[in-house]
């Protein structure tokens, strides 16, 4: 009996052993980048040992690195629950990242119970902490929106690509206003011409200012008000509604969730101060960052940009239908509002006809269609394509038509990619959508402003043809 106990410590202790150079082994891949291969062995143990704590925190750094989050939380959560308390900060974060802000809450304040917590730690994990705690309560209150398109386009210069009508205003760079302002800075100039606010640093800090014409001059400069520029450590991207009393701005602090969020303040007259902003919740705030919130109220449109999900340089400008009165998600299933307040699910619908036109194309015709009128002048328009009098005008217009044609199906087309690429957790799947998007990108990309600029060029030639008849 004792022989057969002492065989059954040294099997007992060889599987160890082999459970720990296995272990080792996937460790050594996983420091080697090798993440597919470090991710096979951690699996192979798991299906063994599913409860291992090493080889579930293996195997959740390989599926993080893979892109998997969703795979990587489930299996950071069993090593933490078995003491590895090394994986507490990845798994912190990607339970932010991927808005499980209940868990992110949970987990973080069980880290910062442990006795081992250096103060560097604590520091960064209280910031995401008051973060998690945000987003779990916007999360309550998700808006559904319908999206009616989406543009990916160059940070550095996105608020040229906001189709908005003259009638709501302009965005320019604050430096227009003042040279000394600091690059990225952007200003709303009222349709009139009459009053700006912009973003500047004038108080050590960027913030919101605003100026009025004055008979022969400008007023000089004033803070907007310690409501609007307390709202976090920088603030800027503003734009006034119609009303003149309603202001969008972005700032980044301790009320925002990611690095930008979209506030929205109104003006009180009686106190002469703006209220208390109001952070506007999912889906147009993110864990990263959200500029430049525009809304038409005549028309019922929004815009707003983002950086989520894109790559370097890059943001998605979306525009979408605004609610007469704000329309929250009802529903109980967490997994669908965490889409939703990701714009991974959402409507898709189209804009009314409107008379809105892109703040780059500023002297150019609306774009139009065989059914709209194409105006020639102020008070000539055409509603068919026999009344052209110049020949060479017709056939740019004709042009100008099928490449806007062409822009709308790839935009579509584009559209369902990224919407495909959104809503698939694999990476496998990801990889295979990726070079479509991009390809259809560039198309579109290509595309910008031709259609615009033809019907621009056909509008000038017909106005000349029209000049020589008389």
């Amino acid at each position: 009996m004792r022989q057969y106990s002492i065989i059954g410590l040294v099997l007992f202790f060889f599987s160890l052993s082999v459970n720990a150079q296995t272990i080792a082994e996937g460790q050594s891949l996983l420091n080697s980048q090798r993440y597919s291969e470090a991710s096979r062995v951690f699996g192979n143990i798991l299906k063994k040992r599913p409860n291992d704590g090493a080889a579930n925190y293996g195997y959740g750094q390989c599926q993080n690195k893979l892109g998997n989050k969703e795979e990587a939380i489930t299996s950071l959560q069993i090593a933490v629950n078995k003491k590895i308390t090394a994986a507490y900060p990845l798994l912190c974060e990607l339970c932010f990242e991927q808005y499980h802000f209940e868990e992110a809450v949970s987990n973080i304040e069980a880290y910062l119970a442990l006795p081992k917590t250096t103060q560097a730690e604590a520091a960064k994990l209280n910031k995401l902490l008051e973060k998690a705690k945000i987003g779990a309560q916007l999360l309550q209150h998700v808006e559904s929106i319908t999206i009616v398109d989406s543009m990916q386009v160059a940070k550095n210069e996105f608020y040229k690509y906001y189709s908005m009508g003259k009638d709501l205003g302009t965005i320019i760079p604050s430096k227009q206003i003042r040279k000394t302002a600091p690059d990225g800075a952007l200003a709303y100039k009222s349709q009139r011409g009459d009053r700006v606010v912009f973003a500047d640093s004038l108080k050590h800090k960027l913030g919101l200012y605003g100026t009025f014409q004055m008979i022969d001059s400008w007023s000089e400069p004033i803070p907007l008000s310690d409501q609007v520029n307390g709202t976090g450590s920088v603030i800027n991207y503003p734009f006034v509604s119609s009303d003149g009393v309603t202001l969008y701005f972005a700032a980044q602090g301790a009320n925002s969730l990611g690095g930008y969020d979209l506030f929205i303040t109104r003006f009180n007259s009686k106190d002469n101060n703006y209220y208390a902003p109001q952070n506007l919740g999912f889906p147009f705030n993110s864990t990263a960052n959200d500029y430049l919130m525009v809304v038409d109220e005549i028309n019922n449109l929004g815009w707003f940009a983002t950086d989520r999900s894109q790559p370097e340089g890059k943001v998605m400008i979306y525009k979408y239908l605004t609610n007469p009165e704000k329309k929250l998600i009802q529903s109980s299933d967490t997994n669908y509002l965490r889409l939703a307040a990701q714009l991974k699910s959402y409507k898709k619908g189209k804009a009314t006809k409107t008379n809105t036109r892109t703040t780059i194309e500023q002297d150019a015709p609306a774009t139009v269609k065989p059914s709209m009128g194409f105006r020639v002048n102020d008070t000539i328009s055409y509603t068919s394509i026999d009344q052209f009098k110049s020949a060479k005008a017709r056939e740019i217009y004709l042009q100008a038509d099928s490449l806007e044609k062409a822009q709308t199906r790839l935009q579509g087309e584009l559209n369902q990619q990224r919407s495909a690429y959104g809503a698939t957790e694999s990476a496998e799947e990801r990889s295979k959508i990726q070079p479509e998007i991009l390809r259809l990108e560039r198309e579109v990309n290509g595309l910008i402003n031709k259609p615009q600029n033809l019907y621009l060029q056909a509008r000038q030639t017909e106005l000349e043809a029209l000049s020589e008849k008389r």
